[in-house]
C-alpha cells in the first residue's frame, strides 16, 4: 500500500459537504470510544462516499483530524471493502508528506479551483499508472 497522493479539507469547507464531514466525525466518534465494529463500518461508507463525491476510484484512507479538517489519503490498488487507516501505511508516506515527529503534515486544499487541480493530478497520475501496468 502506497500513498500516491494526500490532501486536506479544512473545517471551514463544511458547507461544501456536510455529509462527508458528518460521517467523518461519527467514524472519529466511534474510534474515541473503542467501538472497533462500528469505526470499520463507517471507515468503509466514509470511504466509499468520498471515492464517490471525489470520483478517485483508488484505495483511500479519510480520517478526521482533531483540528475538525479531513485528511485524505490516496492509495495505489483499487478498493477492498476493508478498513484501512494512516496505521496502515505507517512509515511508507511519501517524504512531501512527513511532518515533525515522525507525523504526517498535508497541505490544506483552500478553493474549489485546488481540489480540481489536485483531483485532476490524481486522474492523470491514475491513467500514467494504468498506462505503465499494460506494457
Amino acid at each position: 500500500m502506497k500513498v500516491t497522493a494526500a490532501f486536506a479539507l479544512p473545517h471551514d469547507h463544511y458547507d461544501w459537504n456536510q455529509g462527508l464531514y458528518q460521517l467523518a466525525m461519527v467514524t472519529r466518534n466511534c474510534l474515541v470510544d473503542n467501538d472497533h465494529e462500528n469505526f470499520r463500518k463507517y471507515n468503509i461508507m466514509l470511504c466509499n462516499y468520498a471515492r464517490e463525491i471525489l470520483k478517485i476510484p483508488n484505495l483511500m484512507i479519510v480520517e478526521w483530524e482533531l483540528s475538525n479538517d479531513i485528511a485524505v489519503f490516496v492509495l495505489n490498488g483499487v478498493p477492498d471493502g476493508r478498513c484501512h487507516t494512516a496505521y496502515d501505511i505507517g512509515h511508507h508516506i511519501p517524504e512531501e508528506y512527513k511532518g515533525e515527529n515522525g507525523r504526517y503534515s498535508i497541505p490544506l486544499i483552500h478553493s474549489q479551483e485546488e481540489l480540481d487541480d489536485t483531483l485532476a493530478h490524481i486522474h492523470s497520475m491514475n491513467i500514467l499508472h494504468k498506462l505503465e501496468d499494460e506494457k
